[in-house]
């Protein structure tokens, strides 16, 4: 793409919309109240950097699902981990973010729930009163370890008035949506109010297997959410809720991006070489290593019955209790309970050949409990909070590692038996002091324990082949030998030997029961000064500090400790409102930096594929966004965000082959970490008559190349076939609404130039996989709301 083309593409947007007359008469910018300090705000009054889009908002601007908040707010890389894990969700905020299996460095909210898992967390937008996007360490007033920023869902609540919804939907490739909302009073005389909400997905398959022709990466999600409100009496509250989501769609598989043919080709010389020296039938497969590649969303994969055996079921309870003891100090109790079955599916190589599988069903249970003291009065604000989660994880995996791959050997681990505990207790609390009409100064205090354990065990079978020497050739010039085919070969007068002291194949079983335990602490403080430069602007500064528990990683049987990783961030930013309200802007300079910055690189050791994790030592991150808001007319509204991030791996200390240590940050990039990002939206409303509104929306996204896995070593030759290119993307949408708000009909189309790009992407082995963004789509929808 060039750079024409996104300026094109920008004037097209911001010219083609005003054509329509200006007719309607709507107020200029919509205010968005958040809860990023634990209290109601409106957020031109939050000294922090706080995306916030109310239900309205994520309707115009086709917001489906988490993933399509990238384009909403600067510096935020969101995308399913397709490349390797599906039904996984990872989060970058200014070059932090989430690895699949490990603690979160961004922080995913449901309500005030905090959910411990990525594996579940790509959240529907439904029955949805607004979501908060929040950037930098938020410890002090948010559950756990949001060192990088956190988003948060925030579902609508019932109240006194009784209200509803209905939406359904149709588009490209068969996709139909039904969803639903309602709520109001059960019995106001008992002080009883609830709401329930409903979504039910499908979608044909987008990705093809060409091996069977079976189709994956399809939708089919049914998901539900209630709450019930018992107004007990005058200040107090108690709040049951209840969110299931039932996904069993078709896995979206990774897609093959390159391949190490010079590996492949020696492998395959080994287990197929036998064949040509010793006679048909010696060798263990009769064909070579396929290395081709498919085209975009045609996959290949023999693990079929493996993949169907996909599927994400979670369940959350939660209770809030809400108590206003007077009018300056209230509390609050949350208690939760989240529940998920998964079954992960990896087939690695991406083809019909037989290399390396997993499959892997997950048992998650987390517990968490948050009590929270609020006071407020004419000059103080703060909250004093003690938080606690325990998360369960167990798994039973089995992975099978065939010829292709071990060429000398196969190997089958099976873990019956694996849990991963963690335990996590903190204290914090936060004050912010008026102490001039003017002037805020905010400070917080956060005191975090992480207790982590592991335990598994497992069985190993491994089957060796004889290997034989062949004349003529030097000796590590071997092949292996069909079972069974040991007396033919020898009778061969290409045989020169055997390579091992053994002349038959065999069979050998182990056992392996590793286990460790370990905690970690962390006192993160926070300091903040804000100045109202006038009644609509307002300047702030500040430092914050966050902290990422460490953890475990087993490698090969024995489980290793990796350490915690602690950031502290310096922002300076700016908020305003000017021109009667029309313009809003607000802007903020950020400086992070990491100490002991953890890496999670997955690794193909002896009969398991692992996460190595290492702490690479020091990075910093820095840059600046922009975020501003223009209503030109009563009737057009233009939206402007642009991002800039410089990320910098300053330490990165290993080992390399002959076990020396080395620094190889010069050659380290960290993935999803665009250096520039922008989006340009435009929203036009125009009132024909006594019928209704006609509102044109249209947003352009842009972003710079950058690398999708991390950490990157430029060195490698699969470094760059694992790199995002530059480009945009363009959303837009018409829709209709009549007069008395109540009937809604849209039509939608995003990506409409079926821009395809490279989303994540990992190494295993020989092999380098990915998964790329949805293709171009259309929706027609009907919605009804009283």
């Amino acid at each position: 793409m060039t750079h024409r083309r996104l300026i094109s593409s920008l004037m097209c947007l911001g010219i083609a919309t005003p054509a329509l007359p200006v007719l309607a008469n709507n107020s200029p910018i919509e205010e968005v109240l958040v809860t990023a300090r634990k209290r109601a705000e409106s957020l031109q009054e939050v000294p922090m950097a706080v995306s916030a889009f109310s239900s309205s908002q994520l309707e115009t601007a086709q917001v489906d699902d988490i993933t399509d908040l990238q384009r909403m707010t600067p510096n935020v890389t969101l995308n399913e981990t397709s490349g390797l894990v599906a039904g996984a969700v990872q989060v970058f905020i200014r070059g932090i973010g989430n690895d699949p299996g490990f603690d979160q460095g961004v922080g995913i909210y449901l309500d005030d729930i905090y959910l411990n898992r990525t594996t579940g967390a790509l959240l529907k937008s439904y029955d949805i009163e607004r979501i908060e996007v929040l950037k930098g360490p938020q410890g002090n007033l948010y559950g756990r370890n949001t060192i990088g920023g956190a988003v948060k869902y925030v579902t609508r609540k019932p109240g006194d008035e009784l209200m509803g919804d209905v939406k359904a939907s149709y588009g490209a490739f068969g996709a139909a949506e039904l969803s639903g909302s309602v709520s109001g009073p059960i019995s106001s005389d008992a002080g009883l109010y609830g709401s329930a909400g409903f979504l039910r997905s499908e979608r044909d398959a987008l990705q093809r297997n060409r091996s069977n022709g079976e189709g994956y990466w399809d939708e089919d999600v049914t998901a539900l959410r209630g709450s019930l409100l018992w107004r007990m009496k005058e200040g107090h509250e108690l709040t049951l809720a209840a969110d299931i989501m039932q996904d069993n769609s078709a896995a979206r598989l990774p897609e093959r991006l390159a391949v190490d043919a010079a590996t492949l080709a020696g492998i395959d010389f080994v287990i197929s070489g036998a064949n040509n020296f010793f006679g048909p039938g010696t060798g263990l497969v009769n064909s070579a290593n396929d290395t081709s590649f498919n085209r975009r969303d045609v996959v290949n994969t023999e693990f079929g019955d493996g993949f169907d055996d996909y599927e994400i079921e979670t369940t959350t309870l939660a209770a809030t209790y809400q108590w206003d003891i007077n009018d300056t100090w209230s509390f609050k109790s949350v208690t939760a309970r989240r529940t998920m079955d998964n079954t992960q599916v990896f087939d690695f190589d991406g083809t019909d050949q037989q290399f390396i599988t997993t499959l892997r069903p997950v048992e998650s249970e987390d517990f968490s409990q948050e009590f929270q003291f609020n006071y407020s009065s004419e000059t103080l604000s703060g909250v004093i909070g003690a938080y606690y989660l325990d998360g369960k994880q167990d798994y039973n995996n089995i992975t099978e590692q065939y010829e292709r791959l071990r060429a000398v050997q196969t190997h089958r681990k099976e873990d019956f038996y694996d849990r991963q505990e963690v335990e996590s207790k903190s204290v914090y609390g936060s004050l912010d002091w008026d102490f001039a009409s003017d002037w805020q100064l905010s400070t917080g205090l956060r005191f975090t324990k992480d207790s982590k354990a592991i335990e598994q065990r497992s069985t190993i079978d491994q089957r060796f082949f004889a290997l034989a020497l062949i004349q003529g050739f030097p000796p590590s010039a071997i092949v292996a030998i069909a079972p069974g085919q040991e007396a033919t070969v020898e009778t061969s007068p290409a045989f020169a030997g055997w390579a091992t002291p053994f002349t038959r194949s065999f069979t050998t079983s182990n056992d392996i029961n590793p286990k460790a335990s370990e905690s970690w602490h962390e006192l993160s403080p926070t300091v903040k000064l804000s100045h109202f430069v006038s009644e609509d602007t307002l300047v702030y500064g500040g430092v914050a500090s966050g902290f990422k528990a460490g953890g475990f990683q087993n490698q090969g049987g024995l489980v290793t400790e990796f350490d915690p990783e602690t950031v502290m961030a310096y922002t300076l930013g700016v908020k305003t409102t000017m021109l009667s309200g029309r313009l809003q802007m607000n802007a903020e300079l950020f400086y992070n930096d990491y100490q002991d910055k953890q890496f999670a690189i997955t690794v193909l050791n002896g009969a398991s594929l692992d996460q190595s994790v290492d702490n690479v030592g020091e990075m910093t991150t820095e840059g600046g966004e922009l975020e501003m808001r223009f209503s030109a007319t009563d009737s057009w509204l233009l939206g402007l965000n642009v991002g800039y991030l410089n990320s910098t791996v300053k330490s990165y200390k290993t080992q390399d082959s002959a076990g020396n240590d080395v620094d190889i940050a010069p050659f380290t990039e960290i993935g999803f970490s665009s250096e520039w990002n922008a989006q340009l939206n435009s929203q036009y409303v125009v009132d024909i008559r006594d019928y209704g509104t006609l509102t044109a929306a249209a947003d352009v996204s842009w972003r710079t190349s950058s690398y999708t896995n991390s950490p990157i070593d430029k060195r490698d030759a699969f470094a760059d076939v694992q790199q995002q290119e530059e480009h945009h993307i363009v959303n837009a949408s018409v829709a209709f609404e009549t007069q008395d708000r109540k009937w809604r009909v849209a039509v939608e189309g995003k990506n409409l130039e079926d821009k395809r790009v490279l989303t994540n992407s990992y190494v295993v082995g020989p092999f380098v996989s990915g998964g790329y963004n949805s293709p171009r789509t259309w929706a027609v929808s009907l919605s009804y709301s009283y």
